[in-house]
């Protein structure tokens, strides 16, 4: 099964977690980023955002992850999923989040793409706590 992945967030969110993600895992296909800037709208935003799916169009399914619940770059994605459902749409998303599914999407062949997928991002989520600092050099870097 293909899947495409579209990222889209307020500002240039997504365009600056893609430079992130291609620092570290490389230039993606079947992948497509699309930013809402302060001198955009609605309208330009969903313009976009219907270019970048028909850019996906030759996958099985495509997945649209947004930085915010309830913000534009959400509401106007999820007009889209609910017309069409080939269309996964997932808010909230983080760097380590978006790695995780790039990496299932590379080694995953069946259905299970996207199981867990929002734990993952909640685990990268957390407060360093520096009396801990013993047991990370302890268990080194690779366990962890």
């Amino acid at each position: 099964m293909s899947t495409g992945i579209l990222v889209m967030g307020h500002g240039h969110f997504a365009s600056g977690i893609t430079s992130a993600l291609e620092l570290i895992m490389g230039r993606q296909t079947d992948y497509e980023a699309v930013d809402f800037p302060a001198d955009s709208d609605k309208v330009e935003l969903s313009q976009r955002m219907e270019q970048a799916l028909k850019r996906l169009k030759g996958n099985d399914q495509i997945l649209i992850l947004t930085d915010l619940f309830s913000g534009t770059p959400f509401n106007v994605a999820m007009e889209k999923v609910t017309e069409q459902p080939a269309l996964k749409l997932y808010y909230g998303f983080n760097l380590g989040m978006l790695m995780e599914l790039i990496s299932r999407r590379m080694f995953q062949a069946d259905g299970s793409l996207t199981e867990g997928l929002a734990e993952v991002g909640q685990q990268q989520v957390g407060l360093f706590d520096p009396h801990s600092m013993e047991a990370y050099t302890e268990a080194g870097e690779d366990e962890l």
